[in-house]
């Protein structure tokens, strides 16, 4: 995928699996992205092979960053569990594909603790939170499309807008880094103790009951919006609607991070890194849904110091292991996470 150069496991993380006494496969080069190489590897213990076809047919469990695509599809088997970010609830022909298959795929998102938290998901929702800003903050220069507004402003000029949907983890990465620049900030959440926690934590930012009033009233005068509406295991809920995207001041910027999961901007089209965003009615959308794909290192590093653990258990006590086998979203040829069976109405 163009713009994906992360890997779920690092070499550091690879040398203690392989202490183990696991073995443990790379296809060649797949961590070169992430700024790591083959040798690196190697020094781990680590066996690399050649072709994603060599490695599949090797290998049992499967550990990864993003759902399987449409060219690894044909590698995978019975006898595979693939861990790592699925988000089936926004692609039923690929739940289809990997039910087909027979095969075990374990959510990453869906992994939970005891209190809630969703530890392997809250690292890649801290980046793209961050990210978001920054994406938004660039698209706003006058030479990229944008309105030509700097988010901190200036002396004796207005400080740039940005309205944040969603207080959750994304959401006040959002609200930090607009915040930190010297943005106007608005956040809004229908948690009314995440709302007061985040407006007594960052300068600059209010916060709103969401209400689709309220927030079209915001939408329409900001220059930066970020939706980051997330529900984990469901198609994002839609929160704003075409028509407030239509009522945007030209050259006012969208960025969704809910894209993954369907999207929370009405009728947004998935973009990549190759083309971030595109003009509707003059507004710009950014939408790519690999979003912490642009810091590979970074992310690969903070993914793969929390995924190990779950890779541990899941070889010694295979997805029985706590937290995994909620986590499991097929198994055995049929979807098996009520969740997503809901979402998928089946």
């Amino acid at each position: 995928m163009y713009g994906e150069g992360r890997v779920a496991l690092v070499p550091a993380a690879c040398s203690i699996l392989t202490a183990a006494g696991h073995t443990v496969y790379l296809e060649r080069g797949a961590g070169r992205g992430s700024g790591y190489d083959d040798q690196e590897y190697i020094d781990a213990g680590v066996i690399v092979v050649d072709g994603a076809g060599a490695l599949f047919e090797l290998a049992d469990l499967i550990v990864k960053v993003k759902q399987p695509l449409e060219e690894g599809l044909k590698y995978l088997q019975r006898k595979h569990c693939v861990f790592s970010f699925l988000h089936l609830a926004a692609q039923p022909a690929l739940t289809r594909q990997l039910c087909d298959i027979g095969l075990t795929a374990i959510a990453f998102e869906a992994v939970r603790e005891g209190n809630g938290a969703r530890p392997l998901l809250a690292p890649m929702s801290k980046i793209a939170g961050r990210l978001a800003v920054i994406a938004g903050a660039n698209s706003l220069f006058q030479n990229n499309g944008g309105k030509g507004v700097l988010l901190g402003g200036a002396d004796s000029a207005d400080r740039g807008r940005v309205v944040v949907a969603g207080a959750g983890v994304a959401g006040e990465q959002a609200v930090s880094t607009a915040s930190s620049i010297g943005a106007d900030v608005t956040v809004f959440d229908l948690d009314a103790d995440k709302l007061e926690r985040l407006t007594s934590k960052y300068p600059d930012c209010s916060g709103q009951i969401a209400s689709a009033p309220a927030l079209a009233e915001a939408v329409v005068k900001a220059d930066l919006v970020v939706s980051a509406v997330m529900v984990a295991g469901r198609r994002a809920p839609v929160v704003i609607s075409e028509a407030m995207v239509d009522a945007m001041a030209a050259g006012s910027v969208i960025v969704d991070i809910a894209i993954d999961q369907g999207g929370s901007v009405e009728n947004i089209q998935a973009t990549s890194y190759e083309q971030p965003y595109y003009e509707h009615n003059d507004v710009l959308l950014h939408a790519v849904p690999n979003l912490p794909g642009a810091v590979p290192r970074t992310a690969s590093q903070a993914l793969s110091s929390v995924v190990l653990p779950y890779v541990m258990d899941l070889l010694e006590h295979g997805r029985e292991a706590a937290g995994l086998k909620q986590a499991t979203a097929v198994h055995d040829g049929a979807v098996v996470d009520p969740v997503l069976k809901q979402e998928l109405r089946l």
